[in-house]
Protein backbone atom coordinates (compact mmCIF):
# COMPACT_ATOMS: atom_id res chain seq x y z
CA UNK A 1 0.00 0.00 0.00
CA UNK A 2 2.65 2.53 0.64
CA UNK A 3 4.39 1.75 -2.89
CA UNK A 4 1.13 2.32 -4.57
CA UNK A 5 0.41 5.61 -4.21
CA UNK A 6 3.27 6.54 -6.78
CA UNK A 7 2.47 4.17 -9.28
CA UNK A 8 0.57 7.62 -11.03
CA UNK A 9 4.39 9.32 -10.27
CA UNK A 10 5.77 6.65 -12.43
CA UNK A 11 3.48 5.38 -15.01
CA UNK A 12 4.53 7.55 -17.66
CA UNK A 13 8.43 5.98 -17.28
CA UNK A 14 7.04 3.06 -17.38
CA UNK A 15 4.79 3.69 -20.57
CA UNK A 16 8.16 4.76 -22.64
CA UNK A 17 9.72 1.69 -21.33
CA UNK A 18 6.58 -0.44 -22.79
CA UNK A 19 6.34 1.38 -26.02
CA UNK A 20 9.44 -0.66 -27.97
CA UNK A 21 7.90 -3.69 -26.46
CA UNK A 22 4.58 -2.78 -27.89
CA UNK A 23 6.61 -2.01 -31.26
CA UNK A 24 7.86 -5.29 -31.28
CA UNK A 25 4.94 -6.91 -30.69
CA UNK A 26 5.25 -8.27 -27.31
CA UNK A 27 2.17 -8.75 -25.56
CA UNK A 28 1.47 -8.29 -21.81
CA UNK A 29 0.86 -12.37 -21.26
CA UNK A 30 4.71 -12.89 -23.05
CA UNK A 31 5.66 -10.18 -20.56
CA UNK A 32 4.45 -11.44 -17.30
CA UNK A 33 5.94 -15.28 -18.22
CA UNK A 34 9.38 -13.66 -19.57
CA UNK A 35 8.78 -11.83 -16.01
CA UNK A 36 8.10 -15.16 -14.08
CA UNK A 37 10.90 -16.95 -15.77
CA UNK A 38 13.43 -14.17 -14.24
CA UNK A 39 11.94 -14.45 -10.99
CA UNK A 40 12.51 -18.39 -11.29
CA UNK A 41 15.94 -18.04 -11.92
CA UNK A 42 16.40 -15.48 -8.77
CA UNK A 43 15.00 -18.32 -6.77
CA UNK A 44 17.55 -20.94 -8.31
CA UNK A 45 20.18 -18.08 -7.26
CA UNK A 46 19.14 -18.31 -4.04
CA UNK A 47 19.00 -22.00 -3.79
CA UNK A 48 22.71 -22.20 -4.62
CA UNK A 49 23.58 -19.69 -2.09
CA UNK A 50 24.21 -16.16 -4.78
CA UNK A 51 22.11 -13.91 -2.93
CA UNK A 52 23.83 -10.94 -4.10
CA UNK A 53 23.46 -12.02 -7.70
CA UNK A 54 19.29 -13.14 -7.24
CA UNK A 55 18.53 -10.00 -5.56
CA UNK A 56 19.95 -8.46 -8.89
CA UNK A 57 18.07 -10.45 -10.96
CA UNK A 58 15.16 -10.50 -9.31
CA UNK A 59 15.35 -6.73 -9.39
CA UNK A 60 15.38 -6.49 -12.82
CA UNK A 61 12.51 -9.25 -12.32
CA UNK A 62 10.36 -6.88 -10.45
CA UNK A 63 10.64 -4.35 -13.48
CA UNK A 64 9.42 -6.28 -16.14
CA UNK A 65 6.56 -7.59 -13.81
CA UNK A 66 5.78 -3.43 -13.17
CA UNK A 67 5.55 -3.71 -17.17
CA UNK A 68 2.96 -6.01 -18.35
CA UNK A 69 0.14 -4.01 -16.78
CA UNK A 70 1.65 -1.21 -18.78
CA UNK A 71 2.04 -2.62 -22.20
CA UNK A 72 -1.30 -4.22 -21.53
CA UNK A 73 -3.02 -0.53 -20.78
CA UNK A 74 -1.00 0.71 -23.64
CA UNK A 75 -1.73 -0.91 -25.98
CA UNK A 76 -5.43 -1.23 -25.22
CA UNK A 77 -5.02 -5.60 -24.13
CA UNK A 78 -5.99 -5.52 -21.14
CA UNK A 79 -8.03 -8.92 -20.17
CA UNK A 80 -9.80 -10.87 -17.44
CA UNK A 81 -7.38 -13.50 -18.23
CA UNK A 82 -4.43 -11.48 -18.18
CA UNK A 83 -5.04 -10.09 -14.21
CA UNK A 84 -5.49 -13.80 -13.79
CA UNK A 85 -2.16 -15.23 -15.43
CA UNK A 86 -0.23 -12.12 -13.46
CA UNK A 87 -1.71 -12.75 -10.22
CA UNK A 88 -0.70 -16.35 -10.52
CA UNK A 89 2.31 -15.79 -11.69
CA UNK A 90 3.20 -13.59 -8.90
CA UNK A 91 2.08 -16.54 -6.08
CA UNK A 92 4.26 -18.40 -8.31
CA UNK A 93 7.48 -16.10 -7.82
CA UNK A 94 6.88 -15.47 -4.32
CA UNK A 95 6.72 -19.40 -3.17
CA UNK A 96 9.80 -20.01 -5.88
CA UNK A 97 12.18 -17.01 -3.73
CA UNK A 98 10.89 -18.42 -0.40
CA UNK A 99 11.82 -22.07 -1.23
CA UNK A 100 14.68 -21.12 -3.11
CA UNK A 101 16.29 -19.44 0.19
CA UNK A 102 15.18 -22.29 2.45
CA UNK A 103 16.92 -24.74 0.02
CA UNK A 104 20.22 -22.25 -0.40
CA UNK A 105 19.93 -22.91 3.74
CA UNK A 106 19.83 -19.16 3.83
CA UNK A 107 16.89 -19.38 6.35
CA UNK A 108 15.06 -22.28 8.46
CA UNK A 109 12.15 -24.47 6.02
CA UNK A 110 9.94 -23.33 9.31
CA UNK A 111 10.65 -19.64 8.85
CA UNK A 112 9.88 -19.61 4.77
CA UNK A 113 6.48 -21.48 5.30
CA UNK A 114 5.49 -18.98 8.02
CA UNK A 115 6.40 -16.06 5.88
CA UNK A 116 4.81 -17.80 2.75
CA UNK A 117 1.52 -18.23 4.71
CA UNK A 118 1.72 -14.65 5.54
CA UNK A 119 2.19 -13.56 1.98
CA UNK A 120 -0.31 -15.68 0.70
CA UNK A 121 -2.83 -14.58 2.77
CA UNK A 122 -1.86 -10.93 2.25
CA UNK A 123 -3.31 -12.06 -1.32
CA UNK A 124 -6.12 -14.46 -0.79
CA UNK A 125 -7.66 -11.89 1.60
CA UNK A 126 -7.76 -9.11 -0.53
CA UNK A 127 -9.34 -11.35 -3.43
CA UNK A 128 -12.16 -13.01 -1.04
CA UNK A 129 -13.13 -10.37 0.89
CA UNK A 130 -13.48 -8.05 -2.67
CA UNK A 131 -15.48 -10.79 -4.03
CA UNK A 132 -17.73 -10.89 -1.28
CA UNK A 133 -18.46 -6.76 -1.70
CA UNK A 134 -15.59 -5.06 0.06
CA UNK A 135 -14.26 -2.77 -2.71
CA UNK A 136 -10.65 -3.04 -3.46
CA UNK A 137 -8.78 -3.92 0.30
CA UNK A 138 -5.66 -2.66 -1.04
CA UNK A 139 -5.03 -1.96 2.66
CA UNK A 140 -2.24 -2.82 5.26
CA UNK A 141 1.68 -2.17 5.22
CA UNK A 142 3.49 -4.68 3.21
CA UNK A 143 1.82 -5.80 -0.28
CA UNK A 144 3.67 -7.36 -2.74
CA UNK A 145 6.04 -4.47 -3.34
CA UNK A 146 7.36 -3.86 -0.36
CA UNK A 147 8.05 -7.22 0.60
CA UNK A 148 9.48 -8.01 -2.79
CA UNK A 149 11.80 -4.65 -2.62
CA UNK A 150 12.48 -6.01 1.93
CA UNK A 151 14.00 -9.67 0.96
CA UNK A 152 15.67 -7.83 -2.55
CA UNK A 153 17.47 -5.02 -0.39
CA UNK A 154 18.83 -7.28 1.85
CA UNK A 155 19.92 -10.25 -0.22
CA UNK A 156 21.86 -7.42 -1.57
CA UNK A 157 23.34 -6.85 2.27
CA UNK A 158 24.30 -10.29 2.16
CA UNK A 159 21.44 -10.69 4.69
CA UNK A 160 18.49 -12.15 3.21
CA UNK A 161 17.28 -14.14 6.31
CA UNK A 162 16.96 -10.84 8.47
CA UNK A 163 14.60 -9.76 5.26
CA UNK A 164 12.90 -12.84 5.09
CA UNK A 165 12.24 -12.53 9.07
CA UNK A 166 11.28 -8.78 8.77
CA UNK A 167 8.83 -9.88 5.75
CA UNK A 168 7.51 -12.37 7.93
CA UNK A 169 6.37 -10.10 10.56
CA UNK A 170 5.21 -7.46 7.94
CA UNK A 171 3.01 -9.78 6.15
CA UNK A 172 1.07 -11.43 8.91
CA UNK A 173 0.69 -7.22 10.62
CA UNK A 174 -1.27 -6.83 7.03
CA UNK A 175 -2.74 -9.94 7.05
CA UNK A 176 -4.82 -9.07 10.28
CA UNK A 177 -5.03 -5.46 9.26
CA UNK A 178 -6.87 -6.65 5.78
CA UNK A 179 -9.08 -9.05 8.04
CA UNK A 180 -9.95 -6.00 10.60
CA UNK A 181 -10.43 -3.76 7.26
CA UNK A 182 -12.78 -6.89 5.42
CA UNK A 183 -14.67 -7.21 9.07
CA UNK A 184 -15.45 -3.44 9.18
CA UNK A 185 -16.56 -3.25 5.84
CA UNK A 186 -18.70 -6.17 5.22
CA UNK A 187 -19.88 -6.36 8.90
CA UNK A 188 -21.58 -9.78 10.31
Amino acid sequence: MVLNKYRPRVRKYLESLVKPLAEVGLTPNQLTIIGLAISLTGAYLFAVGSQRIAALILLFGSLVDALDGTLARLTGKTSCFGAFLDSTSDRISDGAILFGIAYGKLVGWEVAFITLMGAYLVSYERCRAELAGSGTLAVGIAERAERLILLIAFALAGRVELGVYIVAVLAWITVFQRLYEARRRLGR
